[in-house]
């Protein structure tokens, strides 16, 4: 059987993991790279004297712990947060190796936009699709050539998206592939191209930008240093990957236009398909391309949700914890009559730091249990909203999210309990509001009729929000069995490499009958939670 070595390195951490031709995950290993940071706070970047060691570490124990023979290793591939970057040198040794949350080139942004406006002509978001500046790339290398004495006085030679540069490391031509160069902010989305300003703005070397191809595709062999020091087969190829959310919406089936698929992680961007380029008047949201081998070139719409799995990771900490979870809250709320079916849940459980999240789920699970119990007149005096943390169209605001909850108003003499397990929906239902609200605006401005809506991502692995993201859009779901939506894309571009699939067809049916949980709206749910979906964008909106 042949094997597949697959590379995500993330806003924190890397993963590896062998993979068999079904897709199935045979072992997977993590690290944690060292992270400079710059004494302001805004520069964190990986360090780039150890980064490249560290990932053939991971790679070696990986590849040990999976207990196969790694001659049998046939196709390598990689995907990695956009946008990340690295700026090397001649050799490919690494100057500077940054991801998505650096934004080291905070102070260069404006400059760099009216710079390439006098030399291009038109704007930087009308070229790229991406805004504002200052989270590009292109600052960040204003703010190293600014800085050339921390770099040795080198001017980089080359710019690779992070997935490329470890490919590339391993041993393949120099490349990227479509989707990761237009998330760049250096890539003009019309011309498909590198425009001629960044050129001139930088006194760049004609090959300093790498060569794009569409994911999929070979791009090379494994180097003859990473053969013998990883045991692989001189034959195995190098194929090119994709960044992570595109991966992602492979693994979840979203190839064609109208399709839509929310990667619920560190952050939520919902990212549509689409035939033509689309570019918002207002410039809310953000445009890219999805071009994989064998698939026509399309483009991509987005509305990024912002910081959203780490509210996940805060509620978990603070609602299943027994040191630290707040009591349930007894409040007095009018109500004509009282029944057991209206009465939340309440009760607390000795929680574990092991098992915090499946206990989070459970009591989520609880809770909507309830409120599908719990009739609609009533579901005014008892709902809990929050306003956390993810708010839509969040990459064209600046303002800091707030953290709030809003509580019923207490009123008349029936006592009613608020529970604990009320506001683990409330946090949970932020989530669903806030994607909602994106997918909306995706649809409005892309004039998109969907199908069915991929939820995706970590976070989604849980089963009843994504069941209330079909209630609430009154559409079918889908989600991906394993969390690892971003892997499995990368399995998928190994499967094109190695010949499996061949078009559109045969793609969309061997994910959708392998790998994909569906969902359908619940009756009733979905006039409830539109009820609660209207009062919270009141609430946000104000």
């Amino acid at each position: 059987m042949d094997f597949r070595l697959v590379f995500d390195a993330g806003s924190k951490i890397i993963k590896c993991a062998i993979a068999d031709e079904n897709h199935q995950i045979i072992h997977w290993e993590s690290i944690e790279p060292k992270v400079n940071i710059t004494e302001d706070g805004f520069g964190r970047s990986w360090d780039e004297k150890i980064y490249w060691d560290q990932v053939l570490q991971l790679a070696a124990k990986t590849i040990s712990l999976s207990k196969i023979d790694p001659q049998t290793i046939r196709y390598i591939s990689a995907c990695s947060i956009r946008p990340s970057c690295v700026f090397s040198d001649e050799n490919l040794d690494p100057l500077y190796i940054g991801a998505s949350f650096d934004i080291i080139g905070m102070d260069y942004g404006e400059e760099i936009e009216e710079k390439f406006q006098q030399e291009a002509g038109k704007s930087l978001y009308r070229s790229s699709g991406h805004n504002p500046a200052f989270l590009m790339i292109p600052s960040r290398l204003a703010w190293i050539q600014d800085h050339r004495e921390l770099f040795q006085r080198t001017n980089p030679s080359f710019y690779l998206p992070l997935e490329s540069w470890l490919l590339c490391k391993f041993g393949a031509e120099i490349h990227t592939n479509y989707s990761s160069a237009a998330e760049s902010g250096f890539f003009d989305l019309i011309g498909r191209h590198y425009p001629d300003a960044w050129y001139i703005i930088f006194n760049l070397k004609p090959d300093f930008f790498p060569f794009p191809v569409k994911a999929g595709e070979v791009v090379g062999n494994v180097a003859k240093e990473i053969q013998e020091r990883l045991q692989i087969h001189p034959d195995a190829e190098l194929v090119a990957g994709l960044p992570d959310t595109q991966a992602a919406l492979l693994g979840g089936n979203c190839i064609t236009p109208n399709d839509i698929g929310a990667v619920i992680g560190s952050t939520t961007p919902v990212q549509a398909i689409t035939r033509e380029l689309v570019l918002d008047k207002e410039e809310r949201t953000w445009s890219s391309l999805f071009a994989v081998k064998y698939l026509p070139i399309n483009y991509i719409l987005e509305a990024n949700t912002g910081m959203t799995g780490q509210i996940i990771t805060w509620a978990a900490k603070l609602f299943t914890n027994t040191s630290n979870s707040p009591a349930d809250l007894s409040v007095s709320l009018p109500s004509s009559s009282q029944s057991s079916s209206s009465q939340p849940p309440s009760s607390m459980e000795n929680f574990t730091e092991k098992n915090k999240y499946e206990k989070l789920e459970h009591k989520f699970s609880e809770f909507d249990q309830w409120e599908m119990d719990t009739p609609q007149n009533r579901l005014s005096d008892l709902m809990v909203i929050a306003n956390l943390g993810p708010t839509p169209l969040a990459s064209s605001s600046s303002e800091r999210a707030p953290g709030e909850f809003y509580f019923p108003s207490p009123g008349g003499v029936d006592e009613f309990q608020i529970s604990l397990n009320q506001l683990v929906g409330a946090a949970y239902d932020n989530v669903l509001f806030a994607v909602t609200r994106n997918i909306e605006y995706i649809r409005e401005i892309g004039n998109i009729v969907p199908k069915s809506i991929a939820i995706l991502g970590g976070v989604a692995q849980n089963s009843t929000l994504c069941q209330r993201f079909a209630d609430l859009n009154n559409f079918p779901c889908q989600s991906h069995r394993s969390p690892e939506s971003s892997l499995h894309g990368l399995l998928i571009l190994c499967d094109i490499a190695a010949g499996k699939y061949k078009n559109e067809q045969d793609l969309k049916k061997s994910t959708d009958l392998h790998h994909l949980q569906h969902y359908q709206a619940r009756l009733g749910m979905n006039e409830k939670l539109q009820f609660k979906y209207k009062k919270w964008l009141r609430k946000i909106q104000r």
